[in-house]
């Protein structure tokens, strides 16, 4: 391939001789403003005299004596100051409001009250919406204001289990139907579901309960009305 022209190798020459005196003419011809940049917490230090026409011309939050003193208000109290045990106060609370007596906390309180409801017991509870359930109590769950317990019974000839809150609402009454023969050695009695050691339905020692409250309020109101005659 031939050689380019001489021509042509002084135009190129010529041309990249050019472009930094263009560079140059181009940044000659910009014009720049240089400003002092001040955060509004460090104010100008201005001379004691100045002229008014010059200090109108400043930001007001730059001139001198612009500043004025805030009032500062003292932190709020931390709440761990106030209260060092949150969850502790939420669950007094919680049983003052659910159980304003604490009958149904001592109900279920095995560990302090001997007369409470134990592992073993037929239970039958009362609700407000519903209707009752009995059933041994295998666990009981000591949890403040969430304790609950579990209750089986078959129905139909099916196993059928529930876990009770104590201290719900909905629950209106919890009858201890008839208690465990001896003292059980554990404390959740899971073995029950087997088909050896399952009770079954509980529903005619219930019943039998029932009668007999019937029978004990028959003869009380007997009492009462001979009493008033």
């Amino acid at each position: 391939m031939a050689n380019p022209s001489p021509i042509l190798r002084q135009l190129g020459c010529f041309r990249s001789l050019m472009k930094p005196q263009s560079l140059q003419h181009a940044q000659i011809s910009r014009r720049s403003i240089t400003t002092a940049y001040t955060p509004k917490s460090q104010p100008l230090d201005f001379p004691s005299k100045m002229p008014k026409t010059f200090l109108s011309q400043i930001p007001t939050h730059l001139q001198p004596h612009s500043r004025k003193k805030l009032k500062v208000y003292p932190p709020p109290a931390s709440a761990t100051t106030t209260c060092k045990d949150a969850v502790g106060a939420v669950n007094q609370s919680q049983l003052e409001t659910l159980d304003p007596t604490g009958e149904r906390k001592a109900l279920f309180d095995y560990r302090r009250n001997p007369r409470s409801v134990k592992v073993g017991d037929i239970v039958r509870v009362t609700f407000k919406n519903g209707d009752p359930f009995a059933g041994v109590c295998l666990s009981i769950r000591l949890r403040g204001h969430d304790t609950s317990f579990l209750l089986r019974n078959q129905l139909s000839r099916v196993g059928v289990e529930m876990w009770v809150k104590a201290l719900s609402p909905n629950v209106e009454s919890v009858e201890i139907v008839q208690r465990t023969a001896h003292r059980k050695r554990r404390a959740r009695l899971y073995y029950m579901r087997q088909p050896r050691h399952d009770m079954g339905t509980v529903e005619n020692i219930v019943t039998n309960y029932l009668r007999q409250k019937q029978g004990l309020r028959g003869i009380k109101g007997r009492g009462g009305r001979g009493q008033r005659r």
